[in-house]
């Protein structure tokens, strides 16, 4: 479901550096990397079809926060193209090397109880110029930088992204892209290959938990004391961590609603009781009732004062 209130951690994913440290902003158990070897059927316009091995490995988290502002998180993308295409290669463009990119890959998150889906796209899908084999027929594999391996390479990533709501989501590798063949110089040689996930191939990077967020809930009277036979208001101020709360609070007298109000774009929201009430002291519990990203919570101890 979306969410449409205001992040609080929106710097973060500017700031998020394409490294192994970016993934501490998530805050969430320790990472570990995941690797789906995968295989995409291309069509090659003077070959045809041929099946490429395509391995995705990023390292994620198993847990983390609904509505987390995730920063870009390192990629390392594997491409293995069959002897004859690089043999093609070859012969009509006079390839040495080969390389390539794409522009289009969007991985996804998809919640395993429900319709619930979030894009996850990759950006600087990029595979350096690579020695083509003296050997006919011969695969040659393309890799994305490294910079664990290779100092100052930037590396493909996701691009930074606000998690969705809370749940239990599938890692889902890209169902299709295209690609786009260079040889040495960069210069291309077959513009936006097609490339289709194959059927029964694997398509998953692994699951994420994604936990509501802990909120507090506090509840004042907008008035020290309320006259006698007049109505009370409350201020109720509902906060969370990386996102502002959305919607319903209730005002409770033990089993009855004394009120109830749905909390702005700020979190807050005035409430007016249905009634009157006594004279003396009147202590009501006052209940958020929690969204997809947030958790419940109450403030108990809301005391009342009519003269």
């Amino acid at each position: 479901m979306p969410h449409t209130a205001s992040r609080r951690l929106g710097a973060l994913a500017a700031a998020g550096a394409l490294s192994a440290g970016a993934l501490v902003a998530l805050a969430a158990p320790a990472a570990q990397a995941a690797t789906a070897a995968t295989t995409y059927t291309c069509t090659f316009p003077s070959l045809g079809a041929r099946d490429i091995p395509v391995s995705i490995t990023a390292t994620l988290p198993a847990a983390a926060n609904a509505g987390l502002d995730a920063p870009a998180i390192p990629v390392l993308l594997s491409v293995t193209l069959p002897g004859d295409v690089v043999d093609a290669a070859k012969g009509l463009f006079g390839a040495t090397t080969i390389g390539g990119f794409s522009n289009d890959m969007v991985a996804s998150l998809d919640e395993l109880s429900s319709s619930d889906a979030a894009a996850l796209p990759l950006q600087n899908a990029r595979f350096p110029q690579t020695a083509v084999p003296t050997t006919a027929n011969t695969p040659l594999t393309l890799n994305t930088p490294n910079p664990v391996t290779t100092a100052g390479a930037v590396p493909a990533s996701t691009v930074p992204v606000n998690l969705p709501g809370a749940g239990t989501y599938d890692i889902v590798v890209p169902s299709a892209f295209k690609f786009t063949a260079t040889k040495q110089g960069d210069v291309t040689m077959l513009a936006d290959v097609p490339c289709a996930l194959k059927a029964g191939s694997p398509t998953s990077l692994g699951s994420i938990v994604l936990a509501e967020n802990e909120s507090t809930t506090v509840a004042t009277p907008t008035k020290k004391v309320t006259p006698l036979g007049k109505k009370t208001k409350l201020k109720v101020v509902v906060e969370a961590a990386n996102e502002v709360p959305t919607g319903k609070v209730k005002v409770m007298l033990g089993k009855k609603t004394l009120g109830k109000g749905v909390l702005n774009a700020k979190g807050k929201v005035k409430v007016e009781l249905k009634k009157a009430l006594p004279a003396g002291k009147t202590k009501v519990k006052v209940l958020y009732l929690g969204d997809d990203f947030t958790e419940k919570s109450k403030d108990k101890k809301v005391v009342i004062k009519v003269r």
